[in-house]
């Protein structure tokens, strides 16, 4: 599959890394294209990876992963042309300065603002649970971590949840694009956890069924 990455510090680096060991074809969009760190990056991943100018990375992608800092998200979002019919998974949290809270919650989210600012994308939201360095290795005490992801378009979700098992998470799927109203405080609680409670960046959550629960 080829994917674009808008944002390629912690977590879309980290993301690009897990899916280009996948064999997919690694489009790089960095402010810029001639950065050290990039050609590093595209470097590591290896060579079905490649630097472009962040247009050109959405240009060239089928799936594009949103994963940019929330300040200075809806100005990337709304100055992309070429988003129509793609699908945008948005790994963004809309955290307030110093981890304080979230911007928007309970009636909005972060997940449906990046769906008005790029009305036909198909956002689904993905990959914002967590910190990088559990995507590095979503497997912690032999079980893999959970990844919710939500999004009103059945194919990009399909889509989404092959690449969520591709990274090596759980994937569990929490319906449409407004459950973005409960992973984004979900994050809240795992970044509160990590920083606030003590507990450090090496924890994160996982699934436990009794009998026959679950989905069919």
């Amino acid at each position: 599959m080829k994917l674009g990455f808008i944002g390629i510090g912690n977590v879309g680096g980290t993301l690009a890394e897990r899916l280009g060991a996948k064999g997919h074809s690694i489009f790089l969009g960095a402010r810029d294209p001639l950065s050290a760190d990039a050609k590093e990056l595209a470097a590591k991943i290896g060579s079905h990876a490649s630097v472009h100018s962040v247009q050109e990375a959405v240009d060239l992608s089928d799936v594009v992963f949103l994963a940019t800092p929330w300040n200075g998200t809806r100005e990337i979002v709304q100055g992309l042309r070429g988003l129509d019919h793609k699908i945008l998974i948005d790994c963004t949290n809309p955290l307030l300065p110093n981890l304080a809270g979230l911007e928007v919650g309970l009636n909005d989210s972060g997940g449906e603002r990046v769906q008005a600012w790029a009305p036909k994308a198909r956002v689904v939201k993905a990959f914002n649970t967590v910190g990088f360095n559990i995507m590095a290795n979503p497997e912690l005490e032999g079980k893999k971590v959970v990844m919710y992801f939500c999004g009103d378009d059945a194919d990009a979700r399909f889509q989404a949840k092959r690449l969520i098992e591709d990274v090596g998470f759980e994937p569990v799927e929490a319906g449409p694009l407004s459950s973005a109203r409960l992973l984004e405080p979900f994050a809240l609680l795992w970044i509160s956890t990590a920083y606030k409670f003590g507990f450090g960046r090496d924890f994160a959550f996982s699934m436990v069924r009794g009998g026959s629960l679950g989905p069919s």
